[in-house]
């Protein structure tokens, strides 16, 4: 927006409803972007981008079942995700004192950490939201806020 109050729009050509084009820039790009930013900054961590998923979901021991649920990951995968942490010492298998037939999945004082560390690098915003001036930073911000309000009510 400039001084004059008028919002200077960067020519996106958009075949047919405005919707669909938004829809393929967010799926095609900007879930590309993002991603590709995380796994960047998890990579700074030492970790693959399933491990850097996992040790964020980490804030509290949980079973393997329910990180499997959470992450959309079969549980097989948990296991592997999980060796492959524990051997690195980052997270130990834990009895569950409410039911010692679950094992929890819980941080190490290590991954604690490197999951604060992680979640410093992923504070950060990503260089690509420089592109735009702070006042488009602000529309955009109050845009998506309105889109995903709702969103953020719905329980996970």
């Amino acid at each position: 927006m400039d001084r004059l109050g008028i919002f200077h729009v960067v020519a996106t050509k958009v075949d047919g409803k405005p919707a669909q084009a938004l829809w393929k820039l967010l799926r095609d790009d900007a879930f590309a972007s993002l991603r590709d930013d995380f796994t960047a900054r998890v990579a700074e961590c030492s970790l693959s981008l399933s491990q850097g998923k996992l040790i964020r979901e980490l804030g509290q021991p949980q079973s393997q079942r329910e990180l499997a649920r959470r992450l959309h990951y079969d549980p097989s995968n948990i296991a592997a995700l999980a060796d492959s942490l524990e051997e690195r010492g980052l997270i130990q298998r834990r009895v569950d004192a409410s039911d010692r037939r679950l094992r929890l999945l819980a941080l190490t004082p290590e991954g604690e950490r490197l999951r604060a560390s992680l979640e410093e690098l992923l504070a950060q915003p990503p260089h690509f939201l420089d592109r735009l001036t702070l006042a488009e930073q602000k529309q955009l911000l109050q845009l998506l806020a309105k889109v995903f309000e709702t969103e953020r009510l719905r329980p996970r």
